[in-house]
């Protein structure tokens, strides 16, 4: 049992790396790696229900600061910056009450807003950031101060109202890129900007965070089935928008942005599905395949930054690439999982979000019950999307572009690839109560992850370690049978016309663009980049210009030192914070 003070060793581990990483980033980076040891190891050690955010949280700072080492150009504020936003979220996860959650919440916030200001010759993506940062703060202290009030102490305990969690949810939500926040696109925007190692940290571990805050909220609240399906839509939306705006995008690290947005919204369903269980047995399914989808985003997003990190440039079409063997396989282990394919770690979490929704449209029977199956039907279309905006990056980032070399740097992400392999054939342990075997199929007990309606009845299963077993037999079959596939090149004929030998990357994902040009319209940005415009920002845009217009007005009309208007002004707001007050 460790002391109750043991995270604090922990705290001062990372200021330590930070102090250092001014004087040596590179002392800095490989302290702050040590220390991400030390607290995965405080996370398997604690063993409670939190246990595994710990773990990936580690991970995902372990791996982007041992890349830092050899990516780091960015002069000597980056690796203090870089550690300060990891010693906020460790305090953030660390926390017991409200306001240490804050604390945490602000120092991982603040230097992130540093990091993309500083090193960008634009200032909007840092202001973009910090704006939709500090709005999410201010709804999660909302919620707090509400849980507070209700409570009477500020220590994480059981609430008897979900008003808390409708409130700190939206704040969390906010910085998870979610609908209807992403439509702003402040996520791609400000961890587009960012240097990889940065993104990584931000897209992999900084949303894990909010995901924490979220279900430590979730599961100290009395649960609201209505909530369940709003967030539950909401995370359907954002599965689709989120991958269908990174199959069009041509930045090497706004597509992986997007596809975060993509992956929250799933594990968003996810927790909408715990709230609308009809049993304890699918509940407990659903917060199991939470967790996975929060080890395979984290740890495969992980990688795919630090992808983005080892090659030169923003645009997929002028980046230059060193690629070699391990980089491509280490590659394709990442953005196969990011596709939701067995058997990595991603194809576990997406079938299991599906067999969640879809038990549950079978188990319930009410007029709600479609919810589930077209929840996850969008889901299953936004997969499309997903699959082939990883095929697109793999494509441009490692397979068929740039020169063969050696680069260091991919190593990294490689490891990674092949860690995120290795835990969908072992993600049994995520899942207690729900493993088991199958004799007359061959298969035996432990390796079968069952999806159970209730504890007697059985919908599905899967085993992703007969999947990979199966997928290397196949293929060693079938390499011996007809030996290794011999490729014959011939020259390109284009009437006389020397063809283009690069295949754009716009020109990639043109055919949604034609399907879907009300909702996808292209345009030039600043720094030459092709982009698909959001229509929901410009309609955004415009009602926020519409109200500035009205504010001007009114203010004109009304608020002109008038006397009498400014009396009926302070009783109207005098009677609407009292009938306010009175109803909550």
């Amino acid at each position: 049992m460790l002391p109750q003070f043991y995270p604090y060793y922990i705290y001062i581990g990372f200021i330590i790396s930070i102090v250092i990483s001014i004087l040596n980033r590179k002392a800095g980076y490989i302290l702050s790696s040590i220390f991400s040891i030390v607290f995965l190891g405080y996370g398997i050690i604690v063993r409670n229900i939190y246990t595994d955010f710990f773990i990936i949280a580690s991970l995902v700072w372990f791996f982007s600061s041992i890349f830092s080492i050899l990516y780091d150009n960015y002069g000597k504020w980056l690796a203090p910056l870089f550690i300060t936003s990891i010693l906020g979220m460790s305090i953030a996860l660390t926390s017991n009450n409200y306001l240490d959650f804050l604390a945490g919440w602000e120092i991982m916030t603040i230097p992130a807003y540093a990091i993309i200001g500083l090193n960008k010759k634009i200032d909007y993506p840092a202001f973009t950031f910090m704006g939709f940062g500090e709005l999410s703060t201010v709804l999660v202290l909302s919620g707090f101060l509400y849980a507070y009030d209700t409570t009477g102490t500020i220590e994480f305990v059981k609430l008897y109202t979900i008003i808390p969690l409708i409130i700190s949810t939206f704040g969390f939500i906010i910085k998870m890129g979610i609908f209807p926040f992403f439509v702003t696109e402040w996520l791609p925007i400000a961890h587009g900007n960012s240097p990889a190692n940065s993104s990584a940290i931000l897209s992999a571990s900084m949303t894990l965070v909010a995901l924490y805050g979220i279900v430590k909220m979730t599961l100290l609240s009395p649960i609201s089935p209505i909530f369940g399906y709003i967030i539950m839509s909401i995370g359907g939306f954002s599965v689709f928008f989120g991958a269908l705006y990174a199959y069009v995008s041509n930045h090497v690290k706004g597509l992986p942005a997007f596809s975060t947005i993509e992956n929250n919204g799933a594990i968003l369903a996810s927790i909408g599905a715990y709230m609308i269980a009809p049993n304890s047995v699918i509940g407990d399914f659903a917060l199991f395949t939470t967790i996975t989808y929060a080890f395979a985003h984290s740890l495969a997003k992980t990688g795919i930054f630090l992808i983005s990190g080892s090659v030169e440039g923003e645009d997929f079409d002028s980046i230059k690439v060193i690629r070699n063997k391990i980089g491509e396989i280490g590659g394709i282990f990442l953005t196969s999982s990011m596709s939701g394919l067995l058997p990595n770690i991603g194809g576990v979490a997406t079938w299991s979000l599906l067999e969640t929704l879809f038990m549950e449209s079978y188990a319930l029977h009410s007029v709600l019950s479609s919810v589930p199956i077209i929840a996850g039907s969008i889901i299953a279309m936004g997969e499309g999307f997903a699959t082939a905006a990883m095929v697109k990056f793999i494509s441009y980032t490692q397979i068929f572009k740039g020169f063969r070399g050696n680069n260091t740097k991919i190593v990294i992400p490689s490891i990674v690839g092949i860690i995120v392999l290795l835990f969908g054939s072992i993600t049994y342990f995520l899942y207690p109560g729900f493993v088991g075997g199958d004799e007359s199929l061959g298969m035996l007990n432990g390796f079968i992850i069952f999806s159970k309606i209730s504890s007697t009845q059985t919908f599905g299963g899967i085993s992703p370690f007969y999947v990979l077993v199966l997928i290397i037999i196949f293929s060693l079959v079938t390499l011996g049978i007809f030996g290794k596939p011999k490729v014959r090149r011939s020259e390109v004929w284009n009437n006389g016309v020397r063809p283009k030998e690069q295949y754009s990357s716009f020109a990639f994902a043109n055919n949604i663009r034609m399907m879907l040009a009300k909702l996808l319209r292209t345009k030039i940005s600043p720094n030459g980049l092709e982009v698909s415009s959001d229509i929901f920002w410009e309609i955004m845009y415009f009602i926020a210009k519409q109200y500035t217009k009205f504010s001007r007005l009114f203010a004109i009309t009304y608020m002109n030192s008038n006397i009498t208007w400014y009396m009926i002004y302070m009783i109207i707001a005098f009677l609407i914070v009292t009938i306010l007050v009175v109803i909550l």
